[in-house]
């Protein structure tokens, strides 16, 4: 049986807006060139230009996506696209279900950290919602579990 999960999107007001995303693990994945920052009741990504191109205008796009599919193959678009995350990154696919797990609302938005080089952005899926102050809120994403 089908299950959907929303999670809340959110866009900053201004360009380059952000709030930190805090105390965390980050785990390097070099097969898929990917900076995974692992915290409590949070997962991030490092927005480096390949990501951003596969994954932040689908995601956080006005035009992106409005739903995405996590199934047995990963998290994917369900368009013939490669996932979004696959199967083989199996630590932050499991900590994405487990964010999804939970009973709270979740939410979608960009972040930053001091110790990463000016202007890199993190996608961040987290339990707090940001600042209301610096993001508005956009249409949710929908989140089928097959």
């Amino acid at each position: 049986m089908d299950q959907t999960r929303i999670i809340r999107r959110y866009s900053a007001y201004f360009p380059g807006w952000a709030v930190a995303f805090g105390a965390h693990e980050l785990v390097e994945d070099s097969t898929h060139d990917r900076q995974w920052l692992f915290a409590d009741e949070q997962l991030g990504l490092i927005l480096t230009p390949a990501v951003r191109r596969l994954l932040y205008h689908r995601l956080l796009g006005h035009e992106g996506v409005q739903e995405v599919v996590l199934g047995p193959a990963g998290l994917g678009t369900g368009e013939d696209e490669p996932p979004l995350l696959g199967t083989d990154e199996a630590r932050p696919l499991s900590a994405l279900r487990a964010l999804i797990a939970l009973p709270e609302d979740l939410h979608l938005y960009q972040s930053y950290h001091l110790l990463y080089p000016g202007g890199t952005r993190i996608l961040t899926l987290s339990r707090r919602a940001p600042l209301g102050l610096i993001y508005r809120e956009m249409a949710p994403l929908r989140v089928r579990m097959v």
